[in-house]
């Protein structure tokens, strides 16, 4: 693999290596709340799920003979279902961490939201 390309993954790999950090390890309980805003630990997962995708589909960007809509459907899947496992891993390592259902919506729509984000500035980019 060319230099160019590991470079354009490397943020992907290092954003994914933050949020599997964060999701394992032990954890303890918490008010969910901050600056007044509950269940603020939502919008956390929301954004890491976002900016992970958004690289994604940055590194994805790389290779040219990938369809978009490929490139699309594959972050999102591996976003989802990322956020899923990782929720069921909490679940299973039982060190004060906590399955949601809701942490795994949260996770989905930020995935989708990054690929969108990705998406429209690459359509916007591409009209300059």
């Amino acid at each position: 693999m060319q230099r160019h390309l590991l470079l354009r993954w490397l943020p992907a790999f290092l954003w994914g290596l933050i949020i599997l950090v964060l999701s394992l390890m032990p954890g303890g309980v918490g008010a969910m709340t901050l600056f007044g805003i509950p269940h603020f630990d939502k919008i956390g997962h929301f954004g890491m799920y976002a900016g992970w995708t958004f690289f994604i589909m940055w590194g994805l960007g790389g290779h040219a003979g990938l369809a978009w809509d490929r490139k699309i459907f594959l972050t999102m899947f591996i976003g989802v279902c990322i956020g899923v496992l990782l929720e069921f891993g909490q679940k299973w390592m039982r060190q004060g961490r906590s399955f949601e259902g809701w942490d795994m919506v949260a996770n989905a729509a930020g995935a989708v939201a990054g690929v969108g984000v990705f998406y429209l500035l690459f359509r916007w980019r591409r009209r300059r």
